[in-house]
C-alpha cells in the first residue's frame, strides 16, 4: 500500500519481518511481547487473533497516524512457550489521522472500481507501477471493504508472499487498513489467509468498540463485481482518497 504511513513504516520493518520469518532472529527481538498496541491521540488498541503479538521495533506512532506490525508470540518473546498463531503470517495496521472528510462505510459500492483503476493500482504498489499490482478479489463485509491482491514490485518486503489480504475499515473518524501477509516458502491458503483477516478485524473492532460505529464480522458475502469508475472530478479526486493515501 503506498501511503505515507505504509511506504515510510513498512519498508523499515522489513528486517523484522525476515527475522519473524525465520521464527525469531539469533538473540530474540525482545524479552516480552505484548498482545496489544495502543497508538495515537485517540488511543487505538491493535490486536490479533491468537498467537499473534506486537514487534514493538516495528511499530511507529506519531500520536496523528500508527503502524504497527503483529507476528509469531514465540518468535518475537524468544520463547518457545509462548502461543504460536496457527497460520505463518505477520499482520500490519496502518492507521490514519482523525478526519470527518470521508468514511469507509459511506463508499463501499465504488471501492472496488477504484482499486481496479490505474490510480488506484499505482497506490497499491509499493513500486508505484501499476504493472505490479493483481487485484485478485474483493468483497463487501458489513461495513468493510476486503481486497485480495498480489504486488510484485522489486521494492516488496522481505520474508512475505507477494499476495496478500487487506480489510479497510472505520474506527471512529480514522480509516484503518489491516493486512495479512502469508510469509514466504510457506503453505498458506485462501481460506486460511481471509479467515487470519476476519479474525484480525474483529479483534481490532472488538477492542476499539467505544469509538462509534465499528459493524461487527458479518457472514461472509459474494465478491463484489467491478463497476465503471465515476467521472472525473467525482469521488476519486475527494476526500476518502486522499484519507486513505495521501
Amino acid at each position: 500500500m503506498s501511503t505515507p504511513i505504509f511506504d515510510q513504516w513498512l519498508r523499515p520493518a522489513a528486517l523484522g519481518l525476515f527475522c519473524l520469518a525465520l521464527a525469531g532472529c539469533a538473540g530474540g527481538l525482545g524479552a516480552s511481547a505484548p498482545r496489544e498496541a495502543i497508538v495515537t491521540q485517540s488511543a487505538i488498541i491493535v490486536t490479533g487473533p491468537e498467537g499473534f503479538c506486537v514487534d514493538e521495533t516495528a511499530t511507529r506512532d506519531d500520536g496523528a497516524t500508527a503502524f504497527v506490525l503483529l507476528g509469531n508470540c514465540a518468535a518475537i518473546s524468544s520463547s518457545r512457550r509462548a502461543d504460536q498463531p496457527s497460520v505463518p503470517a505477520v499482520l500490519t495496521a496502518a492507521i490514519s489521522a482523525p478526519s470527518d472528510e470521508g468514511a469507509i462505510a459511506d463508499s463501499l459500492g465504488e471501492l472496488d472500481a477504484f482499486f481496479r483503476s490505474e490510480q488506484g493500482l499505482a497506490l497499491l504498489s509499493r513500486s508505484q507501477d501499476p504493472e505490479t499490482v493483481t487485484i485478485l478479489d474483493t468483497r463487501i463485509e458489513g461495513d468493510m471493504f476486503l481486497l485480495h491482491a498480489s504486488d510484485v514490485s522489486a521494492g516488496s518486503v522481505v520474508g512475505v508472499q507477494h499476495d496478500y489480504w487487506r480489510a479497510y475499515l472505520d474506527l471512529g473518524q480514522r480509516i484503518t487498513t489491516l493486512s495479512v501477509l502469508a510469509l514466504e516458502d510457506r503453505e498458506v491458503s485462501e481460506a486460511e489467509s481471509l479467515a487470519t483477516l476476519r479474525a484480525f478485524a474483529g479483534a481490532v473492532q472488538a477492542a476499539n468498540a467505544g469509538l462509534g460505529d465499528t459493524a461487527p464480522i458479518v457472514a461472509p458475502a459474494a465478491p463484489v463485481e467491478a463497476v465503471e469508475p465515476p467521472p472525473s472530478g467525482g469521488l476519486f479526486n475527494v476526500g476518502l482518497f486522499r484519507r486513505i493515501f495521501g
